[in-house]
């Protein structure tokens, strides 16, 4: 897919939402002034990607600094509509200011350090359809410290929406203007392309893995192949982890839960494909979506399930199950904290209830 184009959707596509198949006539997605987002670089030591869009087609332009001033710049001269301007060689730990050159409002983001004694991150999903529930959740997030936050999947309700990305970066614009944003495409991310045109994610973009001082984060597709290039990829990117005793924590992020106890249920290809990687190679925490409620299971052959989808999307009723440790209806995010070899992990509501913990040592 071209990033730097504007590709217009003029076609019938039969889309399966909600149990439900939607006709969707001649639909066209425009691009749309949004203001800026930042996504990881494999190295968010020293590096970083602005990204943002705009209506009509432009150079890119960026002012940046260790200040105010903004001393230095990157341009563009190419006049495109999506917008991935990739920053190097700056310095860990450190605090920068950026600007769009057509926009007059200064924004800040920090580098990652390199040896960090603790850092928190967020974990949020499912932030589509109720916009109202989506800003009560992101205003609470917006109480807390954090460096990064993690999306489950299901961003938005119609992919082909330009309105609907408009609401999405309007609502979260707050955070990922200057917090890292790390995403995995969810079923309602179809037909896909319009996603891979806003976000420039680090390695093959589909399916990716970072590294944050001692925690390793490998980000799945489920809405593709789960065998194949991906599976292949997947293990030889724990087996890498596997050698390297500096890394004590691994988390995945994907869409569909292999366990889950809400309306969806478990979804057995992702089950049985995946989870018997993740438990050969030592996961800690795989984060999903897709079931509209919260569920932490207990440890399942060593690893534990957090479906984490309440991040706006109508809410739906959860069970429970031989597996699970605690689940309930709510909107909510996660607050995880990692302390060298200690993580701790909140469930919180959009009101600052802190409604299900979890505390593991390695």
């Amino acid at each position: 897919m071209n990033k730097n184009k504007i590709i217009f959707f003029c076609m019938t596509i039969m889309t399966f939402i909600s149990g439900q198949v939607i006709s969707i006539d001649a639909k066209q997605f425009l691009s749309f002034d949004s203001p800026p987002y930042l996504t990881p670089t494999i190295t968010p030591t020293n590096s970083i990607v602005i990204n943002y869009t705009t209506e009509d087609p432009m150079p890119s332009a960026i002012a940046f600094g260790r200040d105010s001033s903004l001393k230095d710049t990157i341009r563009k001269d190419e006049k495109i509509n999506f917008h991935h301007i990739i920053i190097n060689n700056l310095l860990p730990g450190t605090e920068y200011y950026y600007q769009i050159l057509y926009d007059e409002k200064i924004y800040k983001f920090r580098t990652f350090p390199i040896y960090p004694d603790s850092f928190n991150f967020i974990v949020i999903g499912d932030t589509r359809t109720d916009s109202a529930s989506h800003q009560s959740v992101i205003d609470r997030i917006f109480h807390y410290d954090f460096e990064f936050i993690l999306h489950t999947g299901d961003l938005v309700t119609y992919g082909y929406s330009t309105n609907n990305w408009k609401t999405f970066f309007n609502i979260e614009r707050k955070i990922i203007s200057s917090k890292l944003f790390i995403p995995v495409i969810g079923n309602h991310e179809k037909p896909f392309w319009q996603y891979d045109s806003l976000f420039l994610l680090p390695g093959l973009e589909n399916f990716y893995s970072i590294r944050f001082g001692n925690v390793y984060i490998i980000c799945l597709n489920t809405e593709m192949d789960l065998n194949g290039h991906q599976r292949k990829w997947l293990i030889n990117e724990l087996s890498y982890i596997k050698t390297d005793t500096s890394l004590h924590w691994v988390f995945v992020n994907c869409h569909r839960p292999p366990y889950s106890s809400g309306s969806h249920g478990s979804d057995m290809k992702v089950r049985k494909t995946w989870s018997p990687i993740f438990e050969k190679f030592g996961v800690d925490v795989v984060f999903c979506g897709h079931d509209h409620s919260y569920e932490r299971t207990k440890k399942i052959n060593g690893v534990i399930y957090i479906v984490c989808a309440g991040g706006g999307a109508p809410l739906y009723n959860v069970g429970r199950s031989e597996w699970t440790a605690y689940s309930e209806r709510t909107h909510h995010f996660c607050l995880v904290k990692v302390k060298k070899k200690e993580l701790f992990l909140q469930a919180i509501k959009p009101d600052g209830t802190i409604f299900d913990t979890l505390r593991l040592f390695k």
